[in-house]
């Protein structure tokens, strides 16, 4: 539902003479409203946290092959036999040398090694799977604020007192999970 088609629920409750029932529309439809925003906003986090994820875990495949060759090469290189020319020798030598630092760097740097990027890559992992929480609290708390909304449209229609008390703790469920998803996603789970 829409906030106009929320606005139009209170508004008929208010006419009906059931000033309670209007007051409660209006507080969860603007407890579903920020709700909603906030799941939204979770999910672009979560999106944003998968692709930052996933191109990590990229560049740390992309590293660990590049480490391979160069562990490969340098293996390759120091079974050969030294050149008997001292000039092509040093060449050898400084090959070995430089697979062997290429190696060191593609598994160690601080900033761009494995280690590195797998520790980002993990931290990514964590944010997402925290949005994804969030996302999935917000959600519930707007579906039991829906509810309570519905329920509080019939009470008025029907003039049940017992739906206006049900829709009122739709609404108190919905709030609480709307903190929760603020505070502490993973405390509920659906």
């Amino acid at each position: 539902m829409s906030t106009e088609e929320h606005a139009e629920h209170a508004e008929h409750a208010a006419e009906h003479g059931n000033k309670p029932a209007a007051l409660l529309i209006a507080v969860m439809a603007a407890v579903l409203a920020i709700c909603q925003q906030q799941a939204k906003r979770a999910e672009i986090s979560v999106e944003a946290n998968a692709v930052l994820a996933a191109d990590t875990w990229n560049e740390y495949q992309a590293k660990s092959v590049r480490s391979a060759i160069a562990h490969d090469l340098e293996r390759v290189a120091g079974t050969l036999d030294t050149p008997a020319d001292p000039a092509r020798a040093a060449e050898r030598a400084q090959t070995i040398k430089q697979l062997r630092e290429d190696r060191e760097h593609y598994d160690n740097d601080t900033k761009t090694g494995k280690e590195a990027l797998g520790t980002r890559a993990h931290a990514y992992e964590v944010v997402r799977d925290h949005s994804l929480e969030r996302a999935h609290t917000y959600d519930n708390a707007a579906a039991a604020l829906e509810l309570g909304i519905v329920l509080s449209t019939a009470s008025v229609i029907t003039s049940a007192r017992a739906l206006l008390l049900f829709a009122a703790l739709m609404g108190a469920v919905g709030l609480v999970l709307g903190v929760f998803g603020a505070v502490a996603p993973e405390m509920v789970v659906f």
